[in-house]
């Protein structure tokens, strides 16, 4: 358990979650100003069918298990990732690392979210849930049924991680804009 705690993994595993709140955090705190909001306080109340405690009860629980998964994935994968354990890697390493990351975990992603939509009964009883909350919050975008974060995200994260070897929490920041509930400050519009 020691080395656990001395290495990276720690990182790794809990440094995506911190990162999460944060940034989603600031875009909470942006809300306050009405004229950048998409949606109004009115809506947030009347549209929404699950509460904000319920959200941050549901992400709280999909985070757990992707530290569960990712203290696993360290553990079998060592340090490096299964990829060579130099340190400092080239800009050209980085960036394949980074553009193969997006494509694999984005092609995930979307197809297993087409699969849930299209397939009735997994619609009905596991992905229905994440669309209980029509008006989002930033840190609403892991709000989903826990086998759905384990499908999509967790599963989707680690396989990016695997083929990629780069860190899953680059994801956290595209999933936290697409929920930000704001038209301003959207920093993922400069890449898109």
């Amino acid at each position: 358990m020691m080395e656990f705690v001395e290495s990276d993994q720690l990182l790794g595993t809990f440094v995506p979650i911190v990162v999460y709140w944060v940034y989603s955090g600031i875009y909470v705190l942006l809300g306050s100003f009405e004229n950048y909001r998409l949606h109004s306080r009115k809506d947030e109340d009347e549209k929404n069918l699950v509460s904000r405690r319920a959200v941050i009860k549901g992400v709280l629980l999909q985070q757990a298990v992707q530290a569960i998964v990712a203290t696993i994935l360290f553990k079998v994968a060592g340090d490096s990732g299964g990829v060579a354990t130099e340190r400092k890697a080239s800009l050209v390493v980085l960036a394949r690392q980074f553009v193969t990351a997006m494509v694999v975990l984005d092609t995930w992603q979307y197809f297993m979210h087409r699969y849930m939509h299209q397939n009735k009964f997994l619609y009905r009883h596991i992905h229905s849930l994440h669309h209980r909350l029509v008006v989002p919050y930033a840190y609403g975008a892991l709000y989903n049924h826990p086998l759905e974060g384990l499908i999509l995200d967790t599963v989707g994260g680690a396989i990016s991680f695997l083929v990629s070897a780069i860190w899953e929490q680059i994801q956290l920041f595209t999933a936290i804009l697409c929920y930000m509930g704001s038209n301003s400050w959207d920093l993922y519009a400069l890449f898109a």
